[in-house]
């Protein structure tokens, strides 16, 4: 991937998508918060998940990593820490992402994670919208699934938001 901004470069709201310095993106991301200006924030955010696509080497792995990075990210604005999701990267590792996907698509439960993800417009970053995505690479119900978990959640927040 080529990118025009170099590292000593100022990130901003029209250059971030193609900016490769995380503090720096992070630092535009929570200026944007702080301003209300939430559009930056999530093309921010999206940035930061496109560059950890980067350890894939399948077009899934790269959506996976980039679905991880989103995960964290989540996990970071919770706890106002780094945290790593290891146990998920483990999981990966030993088991591939059609499994790791698989496995996310067919659990009942909605995580704390995906709804956030999801109401902050970021649901292309979610297991489940992977696994649409690249339907054809697993099995029905697991794409029935994934299909019907996201509807749910989707119907749950416009609800949420008709109703304020």
């Amino acid at each position: 991937m080529r990118c025009n901004v170099s590292n000593s470069e100022f990130v901003t709201k029209d250059n971030v998508h193609e900016a490769t310095n995380l503090e720096k993106i992070r630092n535009l991301m929570e200026n944007a918060e702080r301003l209300g200006e939430y559009e930056v924030v999530k093309r921010c955010k999206k940035r930061i998940f496109e560059i950890a696509g980067n350890e894939g080497k399948t077009e899934i792995e790269i959506r996976l990593f980039q679905a991880l990075a989103a995960y964290e990210e989540i996990l970071r604005e919770k706890h106002n820490k780094a945290v790593r999701a290891n146990y998920t990267k483990r999981k990966i590792k030993n088991k591939g992402a059609i499994q790791t996907l698989t496995d996310w698509a067919l659990d009942k439960k909605v995580t704390p994670g995906f709804e956030a993800l999801v109401s902050q417009g970021l649901e292309d970053f979610t297991g489940e919208k992977i696994v649409i995505d690249f339907a054809e690479e697993f099995p029905v119900e697991v794409v029935e699934s994934a299909s019907i978990k996201l509807k749910i959640v989707l119907e749950e927040i416009e609800n949420e938001k008709l109703s304020n």
